[in-house]
């Protein structure tokens, strides 16, 4: 390594360093922020752990997929210490691995402009100004200071890991040293792909990322002997098996429609306008267009409702076409749409989740930028003329300055949640998640002539949804200085309108404020509430979760644990939590047998995982319902005697 080489690396370094320490200044004010949305649902058990055997139940029981995302609930465990008072542990842990990120990102573009043949002065470059536009970009704020978003960000972290990896192995490969260069890339793919897949699902990605390099930037990498039997087993395999399980799984798929007010049809369309507008945000931001709240984005009901949904499927399409024929005449150009697609193949498709969230160009929008910079140098070179170069200079400084300029605009509002909950608000008055945010977090400062104001607005913006009701009355409920609507009417669109998730949060709150105020919830009101809600044809896909709600109010409130059994078997939900739950209440509603009955039931139904971690529980649970039996029966038999 001659001197020169030593120098440019210590410049790019430095300059990097210096970007680190800048991407930390440009978000430190938004570690100021509050929990957020659905921070609390996924995160609330922590408060429960005091053991090992807690962080282990907690990391096992993840409620956000069927994989349980275990390794993001570890992190979020080992931090159990700080919820729910200091938010700001949790974001500056997010922020740390942001950093983390970005190096790899850096990494990543130099290992691909060495495979590519570039100069090694122009891949450091391309490696400074793609990683440094990717750590300040205004569309990451969302999922840095969000935080359950770290979910996101550690999926990224093995994605890139993996792929780093991957690309030190396939290096070792076209020089032919196949021991070592099977040994990495089986590396990136398998231990890679599985920590990715565990902290989120979209860790399954990882093989799809590397086909996009593959047929890309790395055409001309010749292949091995072995490489499309290693290449059948290790990337097109994962897709047969993912593309087996959306196929054998139709059913969960369109399931999960039921409790959207939009098809498949409607999403995918409605999908299109989203990714282009991704698209264009990514290279071009602008103020305000950034936030975390979007279920009030308009739904594309066909090809020219919204007329700009056509328009979005014709460029949607043509650019994936283009990239396609043209990957090997300008593959970077290809990298970059190829690269974005995939990365939103899962969320930003079929399958029927939220309509919108910025956190899904986390990684997608790495393709971008990095064919953007790549198109950049590329111009810049062909300018001959000094002016020309001059402008060229400039026009480049003053785009790229954009980028932290409007990142440094949303953290701060982010590290300020009353105005940022305001500020949704008045944007979005059509955003069921911004106006009911706004309201629970003014109502805890006190500021109760502004949450009424709230809810009225919700009531006026959703007339057919019994959410806003209910939490108009949970929030009156709390706070005796806001004026509650009108019970019958609560009750009313209770029964006919529309329930959603909003619904059953509300309803878990009251349940927990039973008889707290009984000036306007007696029990009575209580009961016709729940009853009024599961009589709604529309609150079926919600049921499960509200029997158990319910549940819960017969046997806290009311002691009357019979009932609350009867509520809890209607439950479609088979989860260890409820399990015990149930057990619990069959010990105090003094049925015994039945108890000890149902403990041999779990212990076969539970898997070995569930089995190990509830032992000391269930064994607990065994020896009280023996006992209590045995202290019954010789009560009953001395009563007997007695007579």
């Amino acid at each position: 390594m001659n001197k020169i080489t030593t120098t440019h690396q210590f410049i790019y370094g430095s300059f990097f360093l210096i970007v680190l320490v800048g991407t930390v200044w440009l978000y430190w004010g938004g570690l100021n922020g509050t929990y957020l949305f659905d921070d609390s649902p996924n995160l609330a058990d922590l408060a429960d752990i005091e053991n090992t055997r807690d962080i282990a139940k907690f990391v096992t029981e993840g409620i956000s997929s069927q994989l349980g995302r275990p390794i993001s609930l570890l992190t979020f465990a080992l931090q159990a210490h700080h919820w729910p008072n200091s938010p700001w542990d949790f974001k500056y842990v997010n922020l740390m691995i942001h950093l983390v990120n970005g190096c790899l990102i850096f990494l990543l573009v130099l290992y691909l402009t060495r495979l590519m043949k570039l100069p090694e002065k122009r891949g450091r470059l391309l490696a400074l100004l793609t990683a440094s536009l990717w750590l300040v970009h205004p569309i990451q704020v969302s999922t840095v200071l969000y935080v359950i978003q770290r979910m996101t960000q550690l999926t990224v972290l093995f994605t890139l890991a993996g792929l780093l990896a991957y690309l030190k192995g396939r290096q070792q490969l076209a020089q032919d040293q196949l021991k070592s260069g099977f040994f990495w890339v089986s590396i990136g793919v398998g231990l890679g792909g599985i920590l990715a897949t565990l902290s989120k699902e979209n860790g399954i990605l990882l093989v799809l990322y590397i086909l996009v390099l593959e047929i890309t930037v790395l055409h001309t990498l010749p292949k091995p002997r072995y490489w499309r039997i290693w290449s059948w087993i290790f990337l097109y395999f994962p897709l047969i098996l993912l593309a087996f399980y959306f196929a054998t799984h139709v059913s969960s798929l369109l399931h999960a429609y039921n409790i959207r007010d939009f098809t498949m049809g409607e999403r995918l369309l409605t999908q299109a306008r989203l990714l282009t507008e991704y698209f264009g945000k990514t290279i071009f931001p602008h103020p305000q267009a950034f936030g975390l709240f979007h279920d009030d984005y308009p739904i594309s009901r066909h090809i020219l409702n919204p007329p700009a949904t056509l328009f979005s499927v014709i460029f949607i399409i043509s650019m994936f076409g283009a990239a396609i024929s043209l990957r090997r005449k300008y593959s970077v150009f290809s990298l970059g749409v190829l690269w974005f697609l995939a990365g939103h193949i899962l969320e930003s498709s079929f399958i029927g989740l939220v309509i919108a969230f910025e956190h899904r160009n986390y990684l997608p929008i790495f393709g971008i930028l990095f064919a953007s910079i790549y198109g950049m140098l590329w111009l810049f070179d062909r300018f001959s003329n000094i002016f020309l170069r001059k402008i060229a200079i400039l026009v480049s400084v003053l785009w790229l300055s954009i980028f932290p300029i409007i990142t440094y605009s949303e953290t701060d509002l982010w590290g300020k949640p009353l105005m940022q909950a305001a500020l949704w608000a008045k944007e979005k008055p059509l955003s069921r998640y911004a106006q009911s945010h706004a309201a629970a977090l003014f109502a805890s400062r006190g500021d109760f002539d502004r949450v009424e104001n709230y809810y009225k607005t919700m009531v006026k913006n959703f007339p057919q949804d019994a959410s806003p009701h209910l939490l108009w009355l949970l929030a009156a409920c709390i706070f005796d200085k806001i004026e509650p609507p009108n019970i019958e009417q609560v009750l009313h669109y209770s029964e006919i309108g529309k329930i959603d998730m909003l619904t059953s949060v509300a309803l878990n709150t009251i349940m927990g404020r039973a008889g707290q105020c009984d000036q306007i919830l007696q029990s009575d009101a209580i009961h016709q509430l729940f009853k009024a809600v599961l009589k709604n044809p529309n609150s079926r896909p919600y049921r499960g979760n509200i029997y158990f709600i319910y549940g819960k109010f017969y046997a806290n409130h009311e002691k009357n644990y019979d009932q609350a059994i009867v509520m809890v078997d209607k439950t479609s939900t088979n989860t260890a939590q409820l399990k015990m739950q149930r057990l619990f209440w069959l010990i105090k509603a003094n049925r015994f047998e039945e108890a000890l009955i149902y403990v041999k039931k779990i212990r076969e139904e539970f898997d070995s995982i569930s089995r190990n971690l509830y032992a000391d529980d269930l064994i607990y649970f065994e020896s009280l319902a023996f006992k209590l039996q045995k202290i019954f029966e010789e009560i009953k038999q001395h009563r007997s005697t007695t007579d």
